[in-house]
């Protein structure tokens, strides 16, 4: 039976408690992620394992076609389609010099989206270890956003290559491996900007020789049914950090980002999305464990989906930023 236009599905829960509808439906299973340190219990089903300690919420997430899917490998990448979208994932051993190991790790993710018919790419998700450490006189991060650029810019040129960032996060995690998983359709999707804040390609040079490679949203429309993923989001206006060292601030500022984005992002029909505390999952990132209290009480305080947030312990991209949230509606 053709998909058609109905919509993908996400779960999200405890690891042990999801296993026994994931193995039932395997078939349809585009992609799980387990959050946490390695050595849970075993799933019944693959799962890309993303080192960062939970702190608090689901540790698993599931996204899944409505019909069957098609499971590939390629290299050190792997994942499934089902014929309008590609979920998958890519983990490269990092070896000193991170700028090229970047570019070839985005070089081979743009292969694989590319000779399988999937070329518009929905949402990246990025685990970098050290990602405020420095190798040399340069950050990791801005090494990370120099090789990512150079990959795409090498296959679609300069002002392609802007027309197709999609919405994107990049946080620090343990051990040595730079993990990404990403979600691609064969349709393009609407990248979508924030009117608070610069577009992240065309930051200035003061963050770095290379601006980030990204959109702050990812909106899908024709074959696929409304999917919002929106991008790792911080207490930055304009290109600039807002209240540095200031956790509450930065909190509510990180709010009106979103906010302003979701106000601002209604379908080619007009009709508005879902409010942020509507959203069917959040991720929020956390430099400092201790501050996931004060955190999670200013989320309930604005409605948000408790219920539904995951929180992770990570560094975030700038050593100024204590926290960085992220997200995903659908319908």
């Amino acid at each position: 039976m053709s998909n058609g236009c109905r919509p993908l599905e996400l779960r999200i829960g405890d690891p042990e408690a999801l296993a026994p509808g994931l193995a039932a439906d395997a078939g349809r299973l585009l992609l799980a992620v387990r959050y946490g340190q390695p050595g849970g219990a075993p799933l019944p089903v693959s799962a890309v394992e993303v080192p960062n300690r939970v702190l608090a919420g689901p540790a698993l997430e599931a996204w899944l076609s409505p019909g069957p899917v098609t499971r590939f490998a390629s290299g050190a990448l792997a994942g499934a389609e089902d014929g309008r979208v590609l979920f998958g994932w890519l983990a490269r051993p990092l070896a000193p010099g991170l700028e090229g190991e970047t570019r070839e790790h985005f070089a081979d993710l743009l292969d694989v989206v590319e000779e399988r018919g999937y070329p518009h790419l929905l949402r990246l998700w990025n685990y970098l270890p050290g990602i405020n450490g420095f190798e040399g006189v340069r950050e990791r991060y801005r090494l990370f956003n120099l090789g990512r650029a150079a990959a795409f810019e090498e296959r679609y040129g300069v002002a392609a290559a802007e027309c197709r960032y999609p919405a994107s996060s990049a946080v620090g995690a343990p051990g040595d491996l730079l993990v990404t998983v990403f979600a691609a359709a064969r349709e393009r999707a609407r990248y979508l900007e924030n009117p608070r804040q610069i577009r992240a390609y065309h930051y200035p040079l003061e963050h770095g020789p290379k601006a980030p490679s990204f959109s702050r949203a990812t909106l899908t429309n024709g074959a696929i049914p409304r999917a919002f993923f929106l991008s790792g989001t911080a207490s930055i206006v304009g290109h600039a950090t807002l209240h540095a060292g200031a956790l509450a601030a930065q909190f509510d500022e990180t709010l009106r980002n979103i906010g302003a984005l979701v106000a601002g992002a209604a379908t080619p029909s007009g009709r508005p999305l879902r409010k942020w505390q509507e959203f069917d999952h959040l991720k929020i990132y956390v430099r400092h464990a201790d501050d996931l209290a004060v955190l999670r009480e200013s989320l309930l305080a604005a409605g948000g989906p408790a219920e539904r947030t995951t929180w992770l312990e990570a560094d975030i991209c700038r050593a100024d930023l204590l926290l960085e949230i992220e997200g995903a509606a659908l319908g």
